[in-house]
């Protein structure tokens, strides 16, 4: 499979296979409150943007058709489905579940349609708001929507749970997307600046971020992972989630820190391996596809982010080469292939590639114990 504009995201020629994690007590905070909110409040929250669409939330989609017989249902007091918002540090609610609908309540008290293929309320089609009869305009405006809160209180770690489960979409939203809307902040600003770099993008070889976030969600592995390597432990969802927190708040001197860790390794791995970086290679240092490995980015980066550049011999082919070696033991091809997040594999895949660039000249300084 080529690598190119249109590449299925999902095909990454790994598979985490992570195993089950105890959550503690603690991590199951969960704080909710059930509130009913009139049609006129809801209308009222959302002009004054108190009511607001997490980043990663979906465009309008409903047509006027399915828009018009929520509407209908309103108008004839016939009960909705619970819609789910969160509360955030400023004060304000996020919609978890409930987009569409808030939207197309918001859409038809804004005239922006007329009702169409009522099955009830016939006289009422071709109708705009403003032309309902008064009285059904006050009997629209009082009808009350079943509200779940979800407050701040709440571990974030449910937070990140309930979303990921009311996520009931066409298509789900995979746990970066999610970490996008939850743990919004500098990192994530960040993130998104990063990958969009000329450098990046030719080493990954397309011209823009690949859809469903994927090429944010490995860049951030890279950056939790150089960090917090000796604490990690599976799963890799949950260390990727309680990094992202921790680094909501990332101060400006962080940033730089990380930007310029990144360009660090980046530039050496294009100066030394080039479009062969990330992909499994042959015994000429050729790579045998094209497809990305989200377990090879992460060996490498965090590898070249430890070389010590004043005291190495920088040898493009020979770097190649030794890492084109990695390739025929089957030891490394399972640590990059198959249960990725697995601690032991993690490790593996690491000390090899350090034991790799070694061979190749490099002076490598490792802050972690890679035996472990």
């Amino acid at each position: 499979m080529s690598i190119d504009d249109g590449e299925d995201p999902a095909d990454l020629s790994e598979s985490s296979d992570e195993e089950p994690v105890l959550v503690s007590p603690a991590e199951r905070r969960l704080v909710t409150q059930p509130l009913d909110l009139s049609v006129q409040t809801l209308f009222d929250q959302w002009g004054e943007k108190l009511l607001i669409l997490p980043e990663i939330q979906r465009e309008y989609v409903w047509d006027n058709g399915k828009a018009s017989r929520l509407i209908e249902s309103l108008l004839l007091n016939i009960p909705i489905p619970v819609l789910y918002f969160a509360e955030n540090e400023e004060a304000k609610y996020e919609i978890f579940d409930g987009h569409q609908r808030t939207r197309s309540i918001v859409r038809y008290m804004n005239n922006e349609f007329p009702l169409i293929g009522l099955s009830v309320l016939k006289e009422y089609r071709g109708r705009r708001y403003h032309e309902l009869p008064e009285k059904d305009q006050r009997f629209f405006r009082m009808r009350t929507l079943r509200v779940i809160v979800i407050s701040i209180e709440s571990h974030p770690n449910m937070k990140f749970e309930i979303y990921e489960r009311l996520n009931t979409g066409s298509i789900l939203l995979n746990a970066q997307e999610l970490r996008n809307s939850i743990y919004r902040g500098p990192l994530n600003k960040l993130l998104h600046e990063l990958v969009k770099e000329p450098i990046f993008r030719s080493i990954i070889g397309t011209k823009l971020p690949r859809n469903r976030m994927v090429d944010e969600e490995i860049t951030l592995r890279f950056l939790a992972m150089h960090a917090l390597l000796d604490k990690y432990r599976p799963s890799l969802k949950r260390f990727l989630n309680e990094y992202a927190l921790s680094m909501k708040g990332a101060s400006d001197e962080q940033i730089s820190e990380f930007r310029a860790l990144f360009f660090r390794s980046i530039s050496l791995i294009q100066e030394t391996l080039g479009i062969s970086a990330f992909r499994v290679l042959d015994e000429n240092g050729d790579r045998v596809e094209s497809t990305v490995n989200r377990a090879l980015f992460e060996a490498q980066m965090l590898a070249f982010s430890w070389v010590n550049r004043e005291d190495s011999v920088i040898n493009p082919q020979a770097v190649r080469m030794e890492v084109a070696k990695l390739f025929v033991d089957e030891p490394f091809m399972d640590a990059i292939q198959r249960a990725t997040g697995d601690r032991s594999r993690t490790m593996r895949r690491l000390r090899e590639t350090v034991a790799a660039l070694t061979q190749a000249g490099m002076a490598l300084e490792v802050p972690f114990d890679l035996s472990k």
